[in-house]
């Protein structure tokens, strides 16, 4: 059994936790940019999100895939 401050978070959650983080840091840095350096601070924060998204959305596909149903 998991202990520890995070043992009621579900396991995909969890795996997800620290890239939540991530974003949030990158979302703070990017509203304290200077002007010049906001589109980088914003493309790198798209970027993550949108890998992020695809990867989730990837395993939620294949979770769906392996249900255990046929169609015969």
């Amino acid at each position: 059994m998991t202990t520890g401050p995070w043992r009621h978070i579900q396991p995909p959650l969890r795996r997800e936790l620290p890239f939540v983080v991530l974003e949030l840091a990158l979302l703070v840095v990017l509203l304290h940019a200077n002007a010049p350096e906001v589109w980088f601070w914003f493309a790198a924060l798209l970027v993550l999100l949108l890998w992020r998204s695809l990867a989730w959305r990837g395993r939620w596909l294949d979770q769906g895939n392996t249900s255990g149903s046929t169609t015969d």
